[in-house]
């Protein structure tokens, strides 16, 4: 009888020191070296205060945003730097969205030949202009898709990237 008690015991004992051996870390174990390596944290903020407005529209069929754009910024026809652009746009009534979307690619091309071409940075260059940049961009992406295809076009975010002075 011992004899069954001190191998059910040994059993035990070593099946607990097997799970405890593939156990995951613990919360306690994350800055062991034992641990189960390195754990990231990345926060990003857009710096859009109204991100909120736009949280209701993501589930529109006809709308979907662009790549980012890249548009350069200038003062006085010196390069100042450049701003990355996020850009929203719904397809009017009537319109493939698909092959809209699937275009896209020619689309960012247009835009970004259209933002080198004309002046779309603010007078200090040091931002973009958003009502010049949709001006332009609504026109030309209207030649390229046909007239009355897009419905709207809105810029979402950008980012500003200046040279040093």
């Amino acid at each position: 009888m011992r004899f069954l008690i001190s191998l059910l015991m040994s059993v035990l004992l070593s099946s607990t020191a097997l799970a405890a051996a593939s156990a995951p870390p613990s919360s306690d174990d994350e800055g062991s070296s034992g641990g189960s390596g390195n754990r990231f944290l990345m926060l990003f903020s857009s710096g859009n205060e109204d991100e909120d407005e736009y949280v209701e529209e993501e589930d529109d069929p006809r709308s979907f945003t662009m790549p980012a754009v890249v548009a350069p910024l200038a003062e006085n026809d010196r390069l100042t730097g450049f701003a990355y652009v996020l850009v929203r746009m719904r397809v009017a009534q009537g319109h493939d969205v698909w092959r809209m979307q699937e275009n896209t690619h020619y689309a960012l091309d247009l835009m970004t030949r259209t933002a080198f071409r004309e002046d779309l940075s603010t007078e200090d260059g040091q931002a973009l202009n958003r009502e010049a940049a949709v001006a332009a961009w609504s026109q030309a992406l209207g030649e390229y898709y046909g007239a009355g295809a897009i419905e709207t076009l809105e810029i979402r975010s950008f980012d500003v990237r200046l040279f040093a002075r």
